[in-house]
């Protein structure tokens, strides 16, 4: 696994555990966003709403105040994942197929079904430090 993947794995993570979130994403990934939003909405029943899908600038897509994958580096509170290869929709389609592969495993009604780093307490310091290029 690199150094973005806890991070990917993270994101997605908390997407799934937290409801009435908003995702916001650059305009050429709307249709897939909204496809994202509807598939949460029937992988996760107990979710009394699923995210809504907002449009954002280029440079990342955020979960507001939850995540944000690409763009400028965010409070530490924000789980980051860094664009360093300057490739968004390449992070967008690895947090995506992560999202999947949660949802197929049963996250979050699940216990240890949430992978590597999921039953103990994200370090946000510690993964930036991992994910910073130098």
């Amino acid at each position: 696994m690199d150094a973005i993947g806890p991070c990917l794995a993270e994101a997605a993570r908390r997407l799934l555990r937290t409801e009435d979130t908003t995702l916001i994403v650059p305009q050429h990934l709307m249709d897939e966003a909204l496809e994202l939003s509807l598939a949460i909405s029937d992988g996760i029943p107990k979710l009394i709403r699923e995210p809504t899908v907002a449009l954002g600038t280029d440079d990342s897509i955020q979960v507001e105040g939850i995540s944000q994958l690409g763009g400028e580096e965010p409070s530490l509170s924000v789980c980051w994942v860094p664009n360093h290869a300057d490739n968004l929709d390449l992070i967008w389609s690895r947090w995506v197929q992560q999202i999947r592969d949660l949802m197929v495993a049963g996250y979050p009604g699940c216990v240890g079904c949430g992978g590597p780093g999921s039953e103990g307490v994200w370090d946000e310091t510690a993964s930036r430090a991992r994910t910073r290029v130098t």
